[in-house]
């Protein structure tokens, strides 16, 4: 909750709490969709959001600077390394879908929001 907080906090100072609403709402959607269609439904949390989270901030900084959103080389390594642990099943049950998706699903949207700033500074 520590890096939901850090994180959501990031986004919500540089663009606005309804943004951030919407943005967690369909990333929760689509990760708890798809770690239930990958497990059944005995998971539970919010990973599946921060792992979009950090993708949002990692993809959207990179390709658009002026955003202000920024994730270090060590937290992006350290985030995709524990994806690996995770799925390697050395940790026990994880929400591996959950997280995979949460983290496509904010690279994704990340890049549009980058590409649509690039083409229509404000």
């Amino acid at each position: 909750m520590m890096w939901f907080y850090q994180l959501g906090s990031m986004i919500e100072a540089r663009q606005n709490s309804l943004f951030l609403l919407v943005f967690i709402a369909v990333s929760a959607a689509l990760s708890n969709i798809a770690q239930y269609q990958y497990h059944g439904p005995g998971f539970g949390g919010m990973s599946g959001v921060v792992y979009a989270l950090a993708g949002y901030i990692w993809i959207r900084g990179r390709y658009n600077r002026a955003s202000g959103l920024f994730l270090s080389k060590q937290n992006v390594t350290g985030l995709l390394i524990w994806l690996v642990v995770c799925f390697s099943g050395m940790v026990g049950p994880i929400a591996n879908a959950a997280h995979l998706v949460g983290l496509l699903t904010g690279m994704a949207w990340g890049r549009a929001a980058a590409y649509l700033a690039m083409r229509h500074p404000e």
